[in-house]
């Protein structure tokens, strides 16, 4: 019997080590792996008023910059568009399925649409029930 219970407590801690680790952090180790930098492979921007869209008003960019996260919570965005450049920075937190940016008091909430390694696709929806923008981001390591 005392094997019995011995074998089942290895069992449980065995078992507690591999649903221990939430997506929550490993969404966190992810973004702040091999210096946190991450390429916006694509930054793509679609508008719609009163539910129609409006491709003459959306477009794409490729190579729009990078971002690096910080273990201590920072970040910085660089988006480069057009030509020209842009840089923010502010604090950076995230759940298992939203990255929220903060700057000046400001947070962008970026929904986790996809998320792995090497690659993560964020979107953020703006909308005032008659307008609505919608900016998908395709983030990918080097």
């Amino acid at each position: 019997m005392k094997n019995t219970a011995k074998l089942l407590l290895v069992l449980s801690l065995f078992a507690l080590g591999f649903t221990g680790c939430s997506k929550e952090k490993r969404i966190e180790r992810h973004l702040v792996r091999k210096e946190g930098k991450w390429n916006v492979d694509t930054y793509d921007y679609k508008y719609y008023y009163n539910n129609t869209f409006y491709p003459n008003e959306s477009f794409t960019y490729s190579a729009a910059g990078n971002f690096v996260f910080e273990k201590n919570g920072t970040y910085v965005w660089t988006t480069i568009m057009d030509g020209d450049t842009d840089v923010s920075a502010g604090t950076w937190e995230n759940t298992a399925d939203e990255l929220t940016l903060v700057q000046n008091s400001f947070a962008l909430k970026f929904k986790i649409l996809e998320e792995s390694k090497k690659e993560m696709k964020l979107e953020y929806t703006d909308s005032d029930g008659i307008e609505k923008e919608v900016y998908t981001l395709t983030l990918k390591k080097d």
